[in-house]
Formats: C-alpha cells, sequence, structure tokens
C-alpha cells in the first residue's frame, strides 16, 4: 500500500514517548518530580506567608514594648523587610505558577507598595508613627527585591542549564502527552 504524505500508521511504539526529553525521563519519574516540585512550592508559600505575618507582627507592636533592634536607621530595616518579603513572594510564585510574566512583577510590585501604605497607617492605634519616609523605604526595599530576584533567576537558569547547554525548563507546568 502506498503511503501519502501526512498519514501516519499504528506502530507497536506509538504510546511511547515522543520527544527527546521524554525519553530520557519515564513517566513515573516526571510525577516524582512534579510532586516534589509540588512539595517545593508549598514551603515557599508557607514560607512568604509566615515571613509577611511576621513583619506585621514586627511593624504593629506598640512602641514601648519593643527593644531597640539594631542600632542602624529603621529605613533600612523597612528597605530589607520589604526587599526580603518581595523575594520569597515571587519565588513561592514563580515555583507554583512557572514563568512569572512582567505582569506578575507589577502585581507584586503594586500588592506590596499598598501594603506598605497599609501598613504605616495602621500603626498609629499601636501608639507608632505613620511616617513617609518609612513607606519610601518599603517601596524601595520593593524595587530592589523585584531587580535582586530577576538577576537572581537568571543567575539560577544558567546554573541549572544541561551539560550541553540547553536551558532548563523554566515552564513548570506538568506537560505529560
Amino acid at each position: 500500500a502506498g503511503r501519502h504524505k501526512g498519514t501516519k500508521t499504528k506502530s507497536p511504539t506509538a504510546d511511547a514517548p515522543t520527544t527527546q526529553r521524554q525519553a530520557v525521563r519515564p513517566r513515573s519519574s516526571r510525577r516524582r518530580v512534579s510532586a516534589r516540585r509540588g512539595v517545593i512550592a508549598a514551603r515557599a508559600r508557607t514560607l512568604a506567608i509566615v515571613y509577611f505575618l511576621l513583619l506585621f507582627l514586627g511593624t504593629h507592636l506598640p512602641a514601648d514594648r519593643m527593644e531597640p533592634v539594631a542600632t542602624v536607621s529603621d529605613k533600612w530595616l523597612h528597605f530589607g523587610g520589604y526587599a526580603v518579603l518581595t523575594i520569597v513572594v515571587l519565588a513561592g510564585w514563580e515555583l507554583t505558577i512557572g514563568t512569572l510574566q512582567p505582569k506578575h512583577y507589577f502585581a507584586v510590585w503594586l500588592a506590596g507598595t499598598l501594603y506598605g501604605a497599609f501598613d504605616e497607617i495602621t500603626q498609629t492605634p499601636v501608639g507608632r508613627s505613620c511616617d513617609i519616609n518609612d513607606w519610601m523605604a518599603d517601596v524601595l526595599g520593593i524595587v530592589c527585591g523585584l531587580l535582586a530576584y530577576r538577576l537572581g533567576r537568571e543567575v539560577v537558569l544558567r546554573i541549572a542549564r544541561g551539560k550541553n547547554g540547553t536551558r532548563m525548563n523554566t515552564d513548570l507546568t506538568d506537560s505529560r502527552g
């Protein structure tokens, strides 16, 4: 029988993996990697939530109950606190959904900026001051956290490239055939 271009014939290996990546890693191994990635993503999200709660508690304890945390300006504490918060939120989000797009970075910036303002405003009921300079340090920390995550992510991807120089698959969704 003549074969026509574009027609496929059923072969005993038709259900076999078709891509090189699938051929290297059996389906059960892909499931283990996906499950492990899910655990890591859950831990990253938990870390982000716990850190957020600690940051909130730290900024809402009455000033008279607090011991001086450091001898540096509290602006550095605001800057560092929000930079770290930004990094852990981005890491948790990216491990959950896959490669982040610019809209995700913008959403983290916007949410962090609005939360920083809310955080400052809600400190007055516990006897702390609402300081625009603290909020500006928060926003600067968010921006630097965004940049640090983006730059650090690229370094991680370069390190994660295989021996043949191919880029690691950054799409974290399960791609079963």
